[in-house]
């Protein structure tokens, strides 16, 4: 997963939920009341100044922003280099730590995918193995029922040549016509 530089303050710290929608939700109760004050819809309104009001905002902001700089840059303790670098060190630790389980999860992952491939080959081979068993299976019975049928036309054939070899032959002619046998 990757680091994004708006999901935490300098000091590591995430920002709040609920204070990133309450700004969102007074700016827009702000605007209302300003476009409400503009169209007249607020008598109490009335008597107020917008101009003057909003040049009077802009000198309050500046003179804060300067006053928080300048109390940023002068009045806050300072740490010192070691203090900094011990807290970028820490930042650094943490970062590499989840760079570290998340290529740990990408390895297992390609892990679990090698080992599915390998079980769907393997799946594969059986289905293999099984068709040609059924194949050879197929062979062998159709093997025996030739030769149960040789074997019952060879019973056949004797029953046949018995019967045969009881009567006398056929006289056949040159042509291969059929001649009765006179009586002598």
């Amino acid at each position: 997963m990757g680091r994004r530089i708006s999901d935490s303050d300098p000091s590591g710290k995430k920002p709040c939920a609920f204070c990133r929608t309450m700004r969102v939700v007074l700016i827009f109760a702000v605007m209302v009341v300003m476009l409400m004050a503009y169209a007249n819809k607020l008598q109490w309104l009335k008597n107020i100044d917008f101009t003057s009001l909003f040049g009077y905002l802009v000198v309050a902001f500046f003179f804060t922003v300067l006053g928080y700089r300048v109390w940023d840059e002068y009045g806050r303790p300072k740490q010192s280099f070691a203090q900094l670098e011990e807290k970028r060190l820490r930042r650094e630790k943490q970062f590499d730590e989840l760079d570290a389980l998340e290529a740990e999860r990408a390895e297992i992952k390609h892990a679990e995918a090698q080992l599915n491939e390998k079980v769907l080959q393997e799946i594969d081979d059986v289905d293999e193995i099984e068709v040609e068993i059924e194949f050879e299976a197929k062979v062998v019975v159709e093997t025996e029922v030739k030769l149960e049928t040789e074997v019952e036309l060879e019973t056949e054939l004797e029953t046949d040549t018995e019967i045969v070899s009881e009567k006398e032959p056929e006289q056949l002619d040159l042509l291969g016509f059929a001649t009765h046998k006179k009586s002598d």
